[in-house]
């Protein structure tokens, strides 16, 4: 029995930990229908700030409140300066924006390993997040604890902003009607762009957080965007609440299959998504149709 609710734990701090970078790329894709394949760049810059944050400063919080700053800033400009100019002139189809995107994933996974090295890196956990706690005659970490409970966090903060402030109804006005929008004196571009902005800047929130359980390395970005693809893919493409559903699905899939048979872990997620897009092509939770 320990060993199940250890499991199960590690599978909802893994659930939350890829639902920080899933929910901003189906964001990013719901709302403005770019595939954006670099997203696991802004999830490697935000590791890559919070490192460099906690060096200069020895503070894990500063890391945390800091870094997302710098994949917020890069995906506002790139949202802005490069994809809407882009799609403006024509070239905002799937295909174009994936190679666009995907070049920029490599390159900057070698700019950071030009800059910081192939060497692997990490943060220290804070005190206030060392140590255990004693849950049902076991040990477990405080700070996956933390992970867990910023997943639901950050799942409330997305949910509130949306469906509950001015602010989404305005994003989710301007996507069934961009131009009526523009024509009531909303600046629709930097709405998108600020948007996107965030779906970048949750990716480097996640990379901080994931820093102190996983290692800082340039190619971190490229192996955690497989698995948060079939989050979304699973979830339903654009569908925001659906990629929170389907980030526990893989996220509990994952843990167990590695704890009890882990011979299967590495095609046991990808025969689900097979299964899944042979009998729901459309995902496991429909999108909701709503007006603003």
């Amino acid at each position: 029995m320990d060993l199940f609710l250890f499991t199960l734990l590690n599978g909802l701090q893994l659930s939350m930990l890829v639902y920080m970078l899933a929910v901003g790329l189906t964001l990013i894709f719901g709302l403005m229908n770019v595939l954006n394949l670099a997203h696991g760049a802004f999830y490697t810059l935000g590791a890559y700030a919070g490192y460099v944050v906690a060096k200069a400063t020895g503070s894990f919080w500063l890391a945390l409140l800091l870094a997302p700053l710098l994949p917020f800033t890069l995906g506002v400009l790139f949202q802005r300066l490069v994809l809407q100019p882009l799609s403006e002139k024509g070239r905002s189809a799937h295909l174009d924006l994936a190679l666009l995107t995907f070049g920029l994933l490599f390159a900057t996974a070698g700019t950071v390993e030009v800059v910081f090295g192939s060497d692997y890196y990490s943060l220290a956990i804070p005190p206030l997040l060392n140590g255990g706690v004693s849950l049902l005659g076991f040990t477990y970490p405080v700070y996956r604890l933390f992970v867990i409970g910023a997943g639901l966090a950050c799942a409330v903060f997305v949910w509130a902003l949306l469906e509950r402030t001015l602010i989404g109804a305005t994003v989710r006005a301007g996507v069934d009607d961009r131009e009526m929008v523009s024509a009531m004196g909303v600046n629709i571009r930097w709405v998108f762009a600020l948007v996107f902005g965030l779906g970048c800047g949750l990716a480097g929130l996640g990379g901080v957080i994931a820093a102190p359980i996983l290692s800082i390395y340039s190619q971190m970005g490229v192996s955690i965007l497989v698995l948060t693809f079939v989050v979304v893919v699973l979830g339903g493409l654009g569908n925001v609440r659906g990629s929170f559903y389907a980030a526990i699905v893989a996220g509990m899939l994952d843990t167990f299959v590695q704890t009890y048979w882990p011979d299967v872990q590495m095609f046991a997620l990808y025969a689900l998504l097979v299964v899944i897009m042979t009998f729901k092509p459309a995902g496991l939770f429909k999108k909701e149709m709503r007006q603003a």
